[in-house]
């Protein structure tokens, strides 16, 4: 299987980690964004959108990091990153909606006006954007950490992508000043997590 991505991408992440967690061995192809590698007419026969990731298996190509998470975990039933059963199944599909929906771009946002813009030389960062994503965050965060109270993991009592989705969200929390530190639980989760060999695996620096 060949993976098309970047490695500072938190959608790219997620894949990475979940190939990491199952022990599958995927082929990575670097785009170069700069470069513009990602509007190549090739690439876009592959993702029209012009993002990343893509999956390619053979003939199959898909994208879509959250879709790509649970054919990959497919493909290992039995290591529970994706349940059998289908209530437990549901759930995780749930939190990884969530995380699309309400979690994630929050974050995005400030990822982009505190990182990217002095990264790229996109001017300042603009304030009113800045609060009103880390208003966004703290309300749902309230949500993750009420769901985390008491529990080791997202969903069940073993580690399943939900958590490997959400995970990877934060993985520029600390750069932006998104608030983590008001969220005792999510704290303690997040801080197991990537002191695993899969997160260190796959960090990007």
């Amino acid at each position: 299987m060949k993976l098309y991505m970047n490695p500072l991408s938190p959608n790219v992440r997620r894949v990475r980690l979940t190939a990491a967690v199952l022990e599958l061995r995927l082929e990575e192809k670097r785009l170069d964004f700069t470069e513009g590698e990602h509007k190549h007419p090739d690439y876009l026969a592959l993702n029209p959108n012009g993002a990343v990731p893509t999956l390619v298996d053979g003939d199959f190509a898909l994208t879509e990091s959250r879709a790509i998470m649970q054919y990959l975990a497919s493909k290992r039933p039995e290591s529970g990153l994706l349940p059998r059963d289908e209530q437990a199944r549901a759930e995780v599909t749930r939190w990884q909606f969530w995380d699309a929906a309400h979690f994630s771009p929050p974050l995005g946002t400030l990822v982009f006006e505190k990182v990217i813009k002095a990264m790229m030389g996109m001017g300042e960062p603009d304030q009113r954007k800045i609060e009103e994503a880390i208003t966004s965050f703290r309300r749902f965060a309230a949500v993750l950490d009420e769901r985390l109270d008491g529990k080791q993991y997202i969903v069940g009592e073993s580690l399943t992508i939900a958590d490997l989705t959400i995970a990877s969200s934060l993985m520029y929390a600390n750069r932006t000043g998104a608030p983590l530190l008001e969220f005792r639980n999510i704290q303690s989760w997040f801080s197991r997590l990537s002191d695993t060999d899969a997160w260190k695996m796959t960090d990007p620096q």
